[in-house]
Order: structure tokens, then C-alpha cells, then sequence
């Protein structure tokens, strides 16, 4: 049995920052990023905050993607997923 689904009516989505910032401009992004999701609410389908993701960390340098339950971010150069928000 699963027990740590997100229940994405009655929670707001978290951000989950899995590598440490390049520089002090990528850490002051993911600050925004963070105070951007401690404003939002509860979403059913958190492709919704997709556009804001990409506003912030633009390509060609970042990638992000998203499904209903998740948007990661991705530096172009890493292999490695930057961050997750779920």
C-alpha cells in the first residue's frame, strides 16, 4: 500500500531541491521559485505551474517538464535533475 501519495486537492506542491545552486543567481531563482510556490495553493494538476517554472529558469540552459503530479527542472549541461516540485 502506498502512503505517501500527495493528495494534490488539500496540498500545496513542495519543492524538492536536489543539487546545490551553481551560483549565487541560480540560488536567488530558486528562491523565487520557492517563494512562488509558498504563495500557491493547492492545484489538482500541477502542469499548471509549468509556465511559471520556465519564466523563471528559461532554456536553452534549463529544461522543465511536468505531469499532473510533478514539474522537474533540469540544468541542460547535468545529467542530473535539478529540482522537483510534486
Amino acid at each position: 500500500m502506498l502512503t505517501s501519495i500527495m493528495d494534490t486537492t488539500t496540498d500545496p506542491p513542495r519543492l524538492l531541491i536536489e543539487q546545490p545552486p551553481h551560483d549565487e543567481a541560480e540560488a536567488a531563482l530558486l528562491a523565487k521559485l520557492t517563494e512562488t510556490l509558498t504563495i500557491t495553493g493547492p492545484l489538482s494538476d500541477l502542469r499548471d505551474l509549468a509556465p511559471d517554472v520556465r519564466r523563471l529558469f528559461p532554456g536553452p540552459d534549463y529544461l522543465v517538464g511536468c505531469g499532473g503530479a510533478h514539474v522537474w527542472l533540469h540544468r541542460v549541461a547535468d545529467s542530473q535533475r535539478l529540482a522537483i516540485i510534486r
